[in-house]
């Protein structure tokens, strides 16, 4: 049998293409709508032959009303599933679809009955062709094999059955002449399964095409920023660091640091520490506060001994947790007045734990000093990765920073033995 090929018009324009989730223009909705259209034209074919028959073969029917009745039927029925498909905008449901089979049997039988075997192979059996297009509809909707097969079975057997029993034709003819119930069926199967996958492939590329098209963007973005820096503020910093315009000596090395944090930066190869490793990043941000004259006290020994844990806190969380710990050692240098600080890191059970204490002047917590940044460049670092954040302090009594961390969860030596 050849199907008629339903073809789309030209795609409109995809208001959804630059998002990751699939959407009503998507490829999957694109074959869906072909089916659709497969359905409803291989249905209305069927219903086209049905007219044909009813208007030439009608006298035929014994009894007539009979007849007439059974035609009714069916085109109730088929249009009852066409509108029902129309309102969905896809295939009717697959227990529609179901029933419709068991109806196409019944149609089989009855027209059989009423054809009569001087007829029998002839329009006034209508039920055969018009069954043999609309088997298509069961590949068209089910995607197991095996369903469609058990579907297409029923009208099978029913005209098998029917044509030798009631018609009088021989075996050998009316077992071939159910055969294509099986192959429409399976053809179309075939077809709807291929289609599918391809606007499910097609939905994954654009996909990927999106988030590659959304990184340049970001990329773009992060070039533009960098040539600004780069134009403005690196180079007022590199001068100052190169010139001897800053008499003090702890802050002319922290400028010249931070010119070259900057120059990295602005190449693209700066991390916020090597490699995500929280403790030389801690390492390293007391080697930065040393430069401009803050004594920082770093213990990471528990962290490290730890190894197993140690490897498996993500760069994301050692990242918040040493630019947090940036955060609080500056507020040591701000408030704090020459104040030795005090670094830990450790791991407590499933979460990473960092600390700042300071011996400075302290202040009361419900009066936080304004442009202090505990309240805000802290706790949201923290926050942004699931941690929390305690400031403990009182007036001349320092201050005491506690970060801390879920990490995800990840199997133990032991549960892996």
């Amino acid at each position: 049998m050849t199907a008629p090929a339903p073809r789309e018009g030209p795609a409109p324009p995809d208001p959804g293409a630059a998002t990751a989730a699939p959407t009503p223009a998507s490829g999957v909705r694109r074959g869906e709508k072909v089916l659709l259209r497969a359905y409803v034209l291989f249905r209305l074919g069927g219903l086209v032959q049905i007219a044909i028959a009813a208007s030439t073969t009608w006298p035929r029917y014994r009894p007539l009303w009979a007849g007439l009745a059974l035609v009714a039927v069916v085109f109730a029925e088929s249009l009852a599933l066409i509108a029902v498909a129309l309102r969905r905008c896809r295939v009717p449901p697959r227990a529609l679809v179901a029933a419709d089979a068991v109806v196409m049997a019944g149609a089989l039988v009855a027209g059989g009955a009423l054809a009569g075997p001087a007829h029998g192979h002839t329009w006034t059996y209508f039920a055969y062709p018009f069954s043999l297009l609309a088997s298509v509809g069961f590949g068209l909707v089910f995607t197991r094999p095996a369903a469609v097969l058990a579907l297409a079975s029923l009208p099978a057997a029913a005209y098998a059955v029917t044509a030798v029993t009631r018609l009088g034709d021989p075996v050998w003819n009316a077992v071939p002449n159910s055969v294509p119930y099986l192959v429409n069926a399976g053809i179309a199967w075939a077809v709807a399964t291929t289609l599918l996958r391809t606007g499910r492939e097609l939905d994954a590329a654009t996909a990927a095409s999106s988030a590659h098209q959304a990184q340049l963007a970001t990329e773009r973005e992060r070039l533009r920023h960098a040539r600004l820096l780069h134009d403005r503020v690196l180079q007022t910093m590199e001068t100052l660091a190169r010139t001897p315009w800053i008499a003090d000596a702890h802050l002319h090395a922290q400028v010249r640091a931070e010119a070259a944090w900057l120059r990295a930066f602005v190449r693209g190869d700066h991390s916020a520490h090597s490699g995500g490793d929280l403790a030389d990043g801690l390492t390293t941000l007391a080697e930065d506060m040393a430069r401009i004259g803050q004594s920082v006290e770093v213990h990471t020994a528990q962290l490290r001994s730890a190894a197993h844990h140690h490897a498996a806190i993500p760069k994301e969380i050692a990242d918040a947790l040493v630019a947090a710990a940036r955060e609080a050692l500056t507020n040591v240098v701000k408030h704090a007045g020459g104040a030795r600080a005090v670094v830990r890191a450790e791991l407590t059970g499933d979460a990473v734990r960092v600390s700042v204490l300071d011996n400075g002047k302290g202040f009361d917590p419900a009066e936080l000093p304004r442009g202090l940044g505990l309240t805000g460049s802290v706790r949201d670092r923290i926050g942004a990765v699931g941690g929390r954040t305690v400031v403990d302090s009182e007036p001349g009594a320092g201050t005491y920073v506690e970060m801390r961390v879920p990490l995800p969860r990840r199997a133990s030596a032991e549960d892996r033995s």
